[in-house]
């Protein structure tokens, strides 16, 4: 079968697009795992404890009119409250709450605020937007723990199925390893490669590339062997001191006698 031989412009262009999807790859690896770490459990009560919280929209409770209004499946942005007691009607928050008796995230809009004599609030007055009128949350200003940013459509979808262990190996651990093991192949090919031009260099002509390979295998486990016989003699050794120690107390002990 004849060898397929490339140009080197037809090289150069094969090694710009292997170069290009290794780094889409890394990118998106360092993405993804930057915004799970950022979210590590978006179904718990707790957020990421950076400036920046982002949270998937799991449920169409704030699908409303208003211009901030956001839908299931969106990604809030939210960042640290600066005074969680000096919050105002109209912000929308994330704070923590109970959904069918399990403790969780909930992000709604402030409705009404009720303040002390200072003009500090004692509870917020929450609704989600498409929620029914009525079914109004009281919350603790000091189970707040974020405020609405700003949001992106679609992404919280995206996120939360990447948040899932499975996924998260298909998507991300799968191809980093792949191309883990390409860059050893890489890199392997070129040691071959060198060897054989060293070889060419040092007058020794055409040779056989299967040749190279066997005998820098061969090198390699000359090696391995070389290391190993080393630390037997070490460990030898190491015996033969310790025998003779006892010998020379036994003797010692001997002549105390």
């Amino acid at each position: 079968m004849k060898k397929l031989t490339l140009t080197p412009k037809q090289k150069k262009i094969i090694d710009i697009v292997v170069t290009s999807v290794e780094v889409v790859v890394v990118l998106i690896a360092i993405i993804a795992s930057a915004i799970i770490i950022a979210n590590p459990n978006p179904v718990s009560a707790n957020v990421a404890k950076g400036g920046v919280k982002l949270l998937p929209v799991l449920t169409g409770s704030m699908d409303g009119d208003q211009k901030d209004s956001f839908k299931e499946g969106d990604l809030v942005i939210a960042g640290n409250p600066k005074n969680v007691l000096q919050l105002q009607e109209g912000q929308i928050i994330t704070f923590k709450g109970s959904i069918n008796g399990y403790d969780a995230l909930i992000t709604h809009r402030i409705i009404e605020v009720v303040r002390d004599s200072d003009g500090n609030a004692l509870t917020y007055i929450t609704h989600g937007d498409a929620n029914p009128e009525g079914s109004n949350e009281t919350v603790n200003p000091y189970n707040v723990l974020a405020v609405y940013k700003s949001h992106l459509k679609g992404v919280g979808k995206s996120i939360s199925w990447l948040q899932e262990p499975t996924h998260f190996l298909l998507i991300i651990v799968l191809p980093l390893g792949l191309l883990f093991l390409w860059n050893i192949a890489m890199f392997i090919r070129m040691i071959f490669q060198w060897k054989m031009e060293k070889v060419k260099a040092n007058g020794g002509g055409a040779i056989d590339e299967e040749e190279i390979k066997r005998k820098a295998i061969e090198e390699y486990l000359a090696s391995q062997n070389g290391a190993e016989n080393k630390a037997e003699e070490e460990n030898k050794d190491e015996s033969e001191n310790e025998n003779k120690e006892e010998e020379s107390k036994e003797e010692n002990g001997e002549e105390n006698e």
